[in-house]
């Protein structure tokens, strides 16, 4: 879910499949491609050693790197089926270990309840 210059992303945790909402701010761009998994040389910085299943920080991208100005980060998460880039000046894990049938709803609960 996007607001302004606010990106946040709840998804279910490899370990023990509870939720995870993570509030990333002043963002600057922010995509979905359909890279998977097994894809991960396709995207264009799969040379960097990109993980799967995970938060990969980007440091020298090109994206930093132009916008070093505003102290961006770049950040590459990983999914079974697709993968999200973001470039924001910050990222924070706001809410974990929440019990949810989709990560949408527990999502929905941690914005309505005022956490993000």
């Amino acid at each position: 879910m996007a607001e302004s210059d606010k990106l946040w992303l709840a998804y279910f945790c490899a370990a023990d499949d509870a939720v995870a909402v993570v509030q990333f701010t002043d963002v600057i761009d922010h995509h979905l491609s359909p890279i998977n998994d097994e894809g991960l040389g396709q995207h264009p910085y799969g040379r960097a050693g990109l993980q799967p299943y995970s938060f990969n920080e980007l440091d020298g991208s090109q994206e930093t790197l132009r916008w070093s100005g505003l102290k961006a980060r770049h950040w590459v998460i990983t999914f079974k089926d697709n993968t999200l880039d973001v470039v924001a000046r910050s990222g924070e894990v706001i809410a974990s270990g929440m019990s949810s049938p989709s990560p949408l709803k527990a999502l929905l609960a941690v914005v309505s309840a005022g956490a993000a």
